[in-house]
């Protein structure tokens, strides 16, 4: 199942699809019906391309095969080289830097911005502070989805399990190695990546670094990552 979308006219443009989508071919007609919505609901820019990433991950789903999935993630990047170049402002980026308290007030107030959507993949969650800040987002309504490493979830001071414990769905790797990663999505426009753990250790000791970004080619591809683990990792329970 494709990740919800971040507005009532999106959901809408989203049903007409899936409707046309059901026998996998489109007509002229519905072409033309729908070439008028996205006319009527004014998609453009970055609402624009969020809707083609939904689109996308609607067509990955109906294929179980790594080759047919890679081909629609090929076809996805391609064809974004075909639509015209934003005249709109540049995208924005932070870099931040530890140790102190600068990538942990970052990443709250990236989840704190988070309006509709939140994922997050990170190898390990045991810094309060950025657990209370999403349960806060999870209050609000904020639908959340955490990926994380299946070893840390016992370490002390792990805070995975109260999150799950919360009702935010966890999953998890189930290998011999580890889910690394660091990074989240919010409302599939900005992403947050680098080597910064979300522990304390990470803000009183390490040298470790953050970015912030919502450049669109970044955050789609931190978003299809995202999806593509979802899909392959299992459920916490």
């Amino acid at each position: 199942m494709s990740p919800p979308s971040s507005n009532p006219s999106t959901d809408e443009l989203l049903r007409h699809f899936r409707q046309a989508f059901t026998d996998s071919t489109l007509s002229t007609d519905e072409a033309r019906r729908l070439r008028q919505e996205l006319a009527d609901h004014g998609q453009h820019g970055a609402a624009l391309d969020e809707l083609r990433h939904q689109l996308f991950a609607m067509a990955r789903a109906r294929f179980n095969s790594f080759q047919d999935k890679s081909a629609i993630e090929w076809l996805e990047s391609a064809s974004a080289l075909l639509l015209p170049a934003e005249t709109g402002p540049p995208a924005h980026t932070e870099v931040h830097f530890s140790p102190g308290t600068e990538c942990v007030e970052a990443i709250q107030r990236f989840i704190s911005h988070a309006a509709h959507r939140l994922d997050v993949c990170v190898f390990t969650i045991s810094d309060d502070r950025l657990t209370d800040c999403l349960l806060t987002a999870h209050r609000h309504g904020v639908q959340i989805r955490l990926l994380t490493d299946d070893e840390k979830l016992f370490d002390k001071g792990s805070d995975i399990r109260q999150l799950a414990a919360a009702g935010i769905p966890v999953r998890t790797d189930v290998t011999e190695n580890h889910m690394h990663h660091k990074f989240a999505v919010a409302d599939g426009r900005v992403a947050l990546t680098g080597s910064y753990n979300w522990t304390r250790s990470a803000a009183l000791y390490n040298l470790e670094n953050l970015l912030i970004t919502d450049e669109p080619a970044v955050v789609r591809r931190f978003s299809s990552e995202f999806d593509r683990l979802w899909a392959q990792m299992t459920v916490y329970k």
